[in-house]
C-alpha cells in the first residue's frame, strides 16, 4: 500500500526549500494509476493553529497539484489526504523527508516562509573560516601577566600539568596575543582563509573569556584596543574579514558589572541594589542567590527583559557599534537560544546597519529552522534574525557516517537543511568538525579507528572533503589543519608551530585550493547515491559541475559519466572512475 502515492519536497515542490512572504508554492504529488484516487487535499496550517485548512488539488494524469500563495511569514505545516472509492489515506513525512502512505495522519512537512528576502549574498559564502582562541594560537612580543590570571611560559604544555581543578585551569594562560595572530596573517592567507572567527576577546578573568569582565575593552593580555584595530585592518588588507564572539546571555561574576570579587572600583550589582547594573541580573535572595548560566555561579545570567543591557550592547554608542567601528565584519552569537528573539533582532539590525552582507551567526546545536527554546518556536529565519548558524547537525552526521559506515543520517540531515533553510543561509552556514566546545576531530577519529593512524588519516580526508564541498562555509578550528589532538581531554591546546607542516596540512591546503571554485559559493546540491557505505553528491552551477564520491565499504564504487571529468585530487581525466574502501574522490567539469 505504500506505493499508492509519493511526494518529495525537493522534487515535487516548486520552489523547493524556504520561501519569502508573497511567493506562491506549487505542491505536487504522484499517485499510482492502478488504484484510482478520486480526490486529493493539501492539509495546511500555520504553526500556532490547531486545525488544518483543506485545499483541493487539481488532477493532471498521475499527478495532483495545487498553487498556494503565502501572504504571511512563519512556520507552516502540511500533509496530504487522499480519498479513494471506499477508503482514505494520508501522505506524510518520513525520517528522510520523503513520504509514506498511512491510515492516519503522520508527521507534517515544513514550509518555512521568511518575512523578507535575504540580501546577504556576498558575506561568508565561497570562503573559509578559521576559528581562533587567541590565548592558544600564537604569541609574539612582550607578554604582560595580570591578576588573577596565571601565566604559563611552557607553550604547548599539558593542560592539567599543575592541577585537576577546572577553576584553576581556567585561570592558566599561555600568552597568545593579537601580535601573534598578526604575525600569522600571511600563513592564514596562504591557507585560503577569508574570515577569522575569534572566540571572545573582551576583558575577562579566564583563558576562554566567556566570563566577560568589561565589554568595552579587549583583554589586556591580548593587547590594546588600538592593537586589535590594527590587526583587523591588516587582516582586511589580505582580504580576511573578522567575526567576533558575542556573549550576551551572561557576564562574569568577576566583572565591572557584577563585581562579586570587589576587584573593580565600580559599584557592581552584587555590591549594592543602587548599582546601575542591578536591574541586569535576576537575584533570588540578594546578594548571594542569583540566576546563572547552567547554575555556574561565576556566570550570572542577564534578565531577558533587561532593556538597559540590550541598549548597552546594541544601542547607540554600544558594544556592537564599538567593534563594528573598529572594522569588524560581524558577530557569532553565543547561546543564541538563551536570548530573546527581540534582543537577537536588535543585534542583527545594528550589525546589518553597517552592511547588508554582515554575518550574524547563531550558535544553534539543532535544526535551526524549527528550533524551540523555552517553549517558544524561534524566529531565526522567519523574521530574518540570523543569516548563518553553526552547522552542528552536519558535523554529527559526518561523524556518524564514519562510525556506522552508512550515510543514511548524513543524507537525512542534508535533505532536512535543503528543505527548511533559506538558500542564503545554506550558502552561509558555518560548517565544522571541531570547535572549542567539542573534541578535536582527529582525536575523535582516532577513537573510531582504535588508534590506527593511517586509517584515521583516510577517515579525516573523507570527513573534511565532505565538509569543504557541501553548501556552507568550511570552518577550521586552529590546529585542525595539521591533525592537532586533544590535550588532556581538552580541544584547547596550543598550536605547535614547530611541527604543523605534515601530510594532513598538505591535504587541507589542497582542499583550500579546490574551495576556490565558484560553484562552492552558491551552487546547488543534489544527492545522487546514499547507501551501502557509499555517498555521492554533486554541486552545480551554470558554469561548473563537481561530483564528490566517498566509499566506506569493501565493495568498490564504480561510476561511469556521460562526459569527461577531471579528478581534482589526482588530475586524472576520464568518464569512468573507481573508488576503493575508505577513499574520497572529487571530480570537476567546466560547463
Amino acid at each position: 500500500m505504500e506505493n499508492l502515492a509519493y511526494f518529495d519536497p525537493l522534487l515535487f515542490k516548486c520552489p523547493k526549500g524556504a520561501i519569502t512572504k508573497g511567493e506562491s508554492v506549487r505542491f505536487k504529488i504522484e499517485v499510482n494509476l492502478d488504484c484510482v484516487c478520486n480526490e486529493a487535499f493539501l492539509m495546511l496550517k500555520k504553526d500556532e493553529d490547531v486545525d488544518y485548512t483543506y485545499i483541493s488539488m487539481e488532477r493532471e494524469d498521475n499527478f495532483f497539484y495545487v498553487d498556494v500563495p503565502f501572504t504571511e511569514h512563519g512556520h507552516f505545516w502540511y500533509n496530504f489526504k487522499l480519498n479513494y472509492n471506499n477508503f482514505s489515506k494520508y501522505l506524510s513525512k518520513t525520517y528522510n523527508t520523503f513520504s509514506e502512505v498511512l491510515d492516519n495522519k503522520g508527521e507534517d512537512f515544513l514550509q518555512l516562509v521568511t518575512e523578507k528576502e535575504y540580501e546577504c549574498t556576498d558575506s561568508l559564502q565561497g570562503g573559509i573560516i578559521y576559528q581562533i582562541l587567541v590565548d592558544r594560537f600564537c604569541k609574539a612580543g612582550e607578554v604582560t601577566p595580570r591578576e588573577p590570571l596565571i601565566y604559563r611560559e611552557d607553550w604547548g604544555g599539558s593542560i592539567k600539568k599543575n592541577t585537576e581543578d577546572p577553576l584553576i585551569i581556567n585561570l592558566e594562560v599561555f600568552g597568545g596575543n593579537f601580535a601573534g595572530v598578526q604575525s600569522k596573517l600571511s600563513y592564514l592567507k596562504d591557507l585560503g582563509i577569508t574570515t577569522i572567527y575569534f572566540n571572545p576577546i573582551c576583558m575577562a578573568n579566564s583563558n576562554h573569556k566567556y566570563d566577560t569582565a568589561d565589554y568595552m575593552h579587549v583583554d589586556s593580555m591580548y593587547g590594546t584596543d588600538n592593537q586589535f584595530a590594527e590587526l583587523v585592518a591588516k587582516a582586511k588588507e589580505k582580504g580576511i574579514k573578522v567575526v567576533l564572539d558575542g556573549v550576551y546571555n551572561h557576564t562574569g561574576s568577576d566583572s565591572i558589572y557584577f563585581n562579586k570579587n570587589k576587584r573593580y572600583p565600580t559599584l557592581g550589582a552584587y555590591n549594592s541594589k543602587e548599582s546601575k547594573f542591578y536591574s541586569w541580573y535576576d537575584f533570588d535572595n540578594y546578594p548571594d542567590s542569583y540566576g546563572s548560566w547552567w547554575g555556574i555561579d561565576t556566570l550570572p545570567h542577564i534578565k531577558s527583559d533587561s532593556y538597559d543591557f540590550q541598549d548597552y550592547i546594541a544601542g547607540e554608542g554600544g558594544v556592537i557599534e564599538k567593534y563594528m567601528n573598529m572594522g569588524v565584519s560581524g558577530f557569532r552569537l553565543d547561546v543564541v537560544d538563551e536570548i530573546t528573539d527581540e534582543f537577537t533582532q536588535k543585534i542583527s539590525k545594528k550589525v546589518r546597519s553597517y552592511s547588508k552582507n554582515a554575518p550574524v551567526i547563531g550558535e544553534v546545536w539543532e535544526d535551526a529552522s524549527t528550533k524551540t527554546s523555552y517553549s517558544a518556536r524561534r524566529k531565526y529565519f522567519t523574521e530574518n534574525e540570523l543569516n548563518s548558524v553553526m552547522n552542528y547537525p552536519v558535523k554529527e552526521s559526518i561523524i556518524n557516517y564514519l562510525r556506522c559506515k552508512e550515510p543514511y543520517d548524513l543524507n537525512s540531515t542534508l535533505r532536512l537543511l535543503l528543505n527548511g533553510y533559506p538558500k542564503v543561509v545554506l550558502d552561509n552556514l558555518m560548517n565544522f568538525l571541531t570547535t572549542h566546545d567539542t573534541s578535536r576531530i582527529f582525536s575523535e577519529i582516532l577513537f573510531l579507528t582504535n588508534g590506527d593512524r593511517e586509517l584515521a588519516k583516510n577517515y579525516l580526508k573523507i570527513a573534511t572533503g565532505i565538509m569543504f564541498t557541501l553548501p556552507g562555509v568550511p570552518s577550521i578550528f586552529y590546529g585542525d589543519e595539521y591533525g592537532m589532538e586533544n590535550n588532556d581531554g581538552s580541544s584547547r591546546g596550543c598550536f605547535d608551530w614547530k611541527a604543523y607542516n605534515n601530510e594532513i596540512f598538505e591535504w587541507y591546503k589542497k582542499l583550500a585550493k579546490i574551495r576556490q571554485l565558484s560553484v562552492f559559493k552558491d551552487g546547488e546540491l543534489n544527492i545522487l547515491f546514499s547507501k551501502n557505505g557509499k555517498f555521492i553528491f554533486e554541486r552545480y552551477s551554470k558554469t561548473e559541475h563537481v561530483i564528490v564520491l566517498t566509499n566506506l565499504k569493501e565493495s568498490e564504487l564504480d561510476i561511469k559519466l556521460e562526459s569527461s571529468f577531471v579528478s581534482l585530487l589526482s588530475e586524472k581525466k576520464a568518464n569512468n572512475f573507481s573508488l576503493a574502501q575508505n577513499q574520497i574522490e572529487i571530480l570537476y567539469e567546466k560547463k
